[in-house]
């Protein structure tokens, strides 16, 4: 109940927003990557609460300098494409918590601030929207360990599509998804990396199946995706695999609906986007933010309630 409060009041402020007005400044997004929806979601609310903010009275401008794909060495050359570029502010979703710090660093000794949406570095920041991975990995945990108990499995192998090695925000979904299954019998295989292509980790999902796991858990939406598109090809051929996985996308939202994927933890780029930019104009406007985290809750959607998330 206090989780569903806490991102009703997010909520709320992201739909009354601050009669902001006068502010000028330049912002630079930089996010894992480019193609994955969770991404593209986030940056469209960003640039929305950009236009709506602008339309009061502001002048920001919002530059999008995303990776083509999750790599450490790029990302850092989007900071520093950013820090030449002039920006004021950098809105960034690091990809493990690291690797950009000295890059970040010297953004903030060029007297550039930084916000975090998502995923986090360990160097301090003005402020950080994010979902609580770890809790969310853990809660879908929870929800097939009671899938496991009503249908009486009581252990096998549970295989792993993951993203990248090195992204902190999958780490924490697996380390919360492990901590459930921790004084069970089951067996979490090792960690399979996709990238966050839905066709490797399709491959790789097919491989786990024909290796004899009970299930597969994907922790992004290019994991979840082709796991759940080759648990739908075992189905189909008379196999029982249970598929559970992370992020809201079309995609994942069709195989809920058709039975292959049970459910998949739904974060709140939207949330992300439009706090971050709100953060910039508060910050702007001579507001100390004191490096405050805010999570951005995650609901678990399933086939009872998928109809909600379209």
């Amino acid at each position: 109940m206090k989780k569903l409060l806490a991102v009703l009041l997010v909520l709320a402020l992201v739909l009354t927003g601050t009669a902001f007005a006068g502010v000028k400044t330049k912002v630079g997004l930089i996010t894992m990557d480019q193609m994955d929806v969770h991404w593209v979601r986030l940056k469209n609310a960003a640039e929305e609460r950009v236009n709506e903010l602008n339309a009061a009275g502001n002048e920001i401008t919002m530059v999008w300098l995303a990776p083509e794909t999750k790599d450490n060495q790029q990302q850092i050359e989007k900071i520093q494409n950013a820090v030449a570029d002039g920006v004021n502010y950098i809105i960034i979703a690091c990809n493990d918590g690291t690797s950009a710090n000295r890059a970040l660093q010297e953004a903030l000794d060029a007297g550039i601030k930084i916000i975090y949406v998502d995923a986090p570095a360990t160097l301090k920041a003005s402020a950080t929207y994010a979902t609580d991975n770890f809790a969310g990995g853990k809660q879908i945990g929870e929800y097939l360990k009671a899938l496991f108990d009503k249908d009486g499995v009581t252990e096998g192998t549970i295989g792993i599509v993951d993203a990248q090695a090195g992204v902190q925000s999958c780490q924490d979904r697996y380390d919360g998804f492990a901590s459930v299954f921790k004084d069970t019998k089951f067996v979490l295989g090792e960690r399979q990396y996709s990238d966050g292509d839905n066709s490797k980790a399709q491959e790789l999902a097919n491989t786990l199946i024909n290796n004899g796991v009970v299930a597969i858990y994907g922790t992004n939406d290019g994991a979840t995706n082709g796991s759940a598109a080759a648990v739908k090809d075992a189905i189909n051929n008379g196999m029982k695999i249970y598929c559970v996985g992370w992020d809201k996308s079309d995609s994942n939202i069709a195989h809920v609906e058709g039975g292959e994927l049970l459910a998949f933890a739904a974060q709140n780029p939207q949330i992300m986007g439009k706090l971050a930019i709100d953060a910039v104009v508060e910050l702007e406007s001579g507001k100390d933010l004191g490096g405050a985290t805010v999570d951005t809750g995650v609901s678990t959607v399933t086939k009872d309630n998928v109809a909600e998330f379209k």
